[in-house]
């Protein structure tokens, strides 16, 4: 009887722990974590205050979580915060009352496919975790990459047209949403337009889409961003009808890090290593509003003059 009386009670101080902390950024919220873990989010059981949810564990960050494949945990009924679902993987960050583990969703737990910048972050404390789009996996990329550039986003497919009816995830189709740019500078390869189509892969809990729709991720999808695009000069569908000034068309050349923020410091890190590579393509422009300029190593670096 103890114990229930005193359980509602600390469920009480564990939903006002958002309010009450001050910081949500990821070494805030990692600091403040019992128990820290990223796994597949299997089953989700209702309870009166709360919701049980059955994960199967992928890697166990920090806190006491035992051995086995599965853990269980309790989540707050937060309606303001974000909304559990199954079959997608998660990263947790969950505190310890008597003997579960409970989990408020206003206190940072997120997709996998959002957790970039925590697991950046966590890298820095534990090496052997780390995010997906790491220098790595970004310079694996690079180098198997036929063209580098950043771009301007001008649009995507979903914001010129009405959203596709049906889209689904990749699988037993390949399934994809084009996105419009503006070339800002040529890093690496052939690109005869300033103005280029890519074709973006639509996988389940994947960094760009970072969501629970098949849709491009609109925070990394946003109108006028700059990415940095690792690409290939083909086309899984070219006879797709497409904005007239954007047919020159490429596909990424990975589901999760084909396309990131250009100002990420990794990103940037990147792009200078190219830029010093004398292993650059040179390209000539056919556009008058284009300036190339061919480094002493024969390295080239295109510039895009905007209006």
């Amino acid at each position: 009887m103890r114990r229930n009386a005193i359980l509602p009670m600390l469920i009480s101080v564990l939903a006002g722990i958002a309010i009450a902390q001050s910081g949500d950024d990821p070494a805030s919220v990692y600091a403040r974590a019992d128990v820290v873990f990223t796994g597949r989010l299997e089953r989700l059981t209702s309870s009166p205050r709360s919701l049980s949810a059955l994960f199967e564990v992928d890697q166990r960050i920090k806190g006491q979580t035992g051995t086995k494949k599965y853990l269980l945990v309790q989540l707050l009924i937060q309606r303001d915060c974000h909304a559990f679902e199954e079959n997608h993987s998660y990263l947790i960050y969950g505190q310890r009352i008597s003997d579960q583990l409970w989990v408020n969703p206003c206190e940072g737990s997120k997709l996998i496919s959002l957790a970039e910048g925590d697991l950046r972050y966590i890298h820095s404390v534990n090496p052997e975790v780390s995010e997906r789009c790491n220098r790595d996996h970004l310079a694996k990329i690079a180098r198997n990459s036929r063209v580098i550039v950043t771009a301007e986003l001008v649009d995507t497919e979903d914001d010129i047209a009405s959203p596709a009816l049906f889209r689904p995830w990749c699988g037993l189709t390949f399934t994809t949403e084009d996105a419009y740019y503006r070339v800002i500078q040529v890093l690496k390869g052939d690109v005869n337009s300033p103005n280029i189509a890519v074709e973006h892969t639509i996988c389940w809990d994947t960094v760009t889409v970072g969501g629970y729709s098949p849709a491009l991720s609109p925070d990394l999808f946003q109108k006028g961003n700059t990415l940095l695009l690792f690409l290939n000069p083909i086309s899984s569908r070219p006879d797709k009808r497409r904005p007239v000034e954007f047919q020159s068309v490429y596909m990424d050349m990975d589901e999760n890090c084909g396309a990131v923020r250009a100002d990420d410091e990794v990103a940037m890190s990147i792009a200078e290593a190219i830029r010093a590579s004398p292993e650059n393509y040179k390209h000539k422009w056919l556009d008058d509003d284009v300036n190339c300029l061919v480094g002493a190593n024969g390295e080239t670096s295109c510039v895009v003059s905007k209006n």
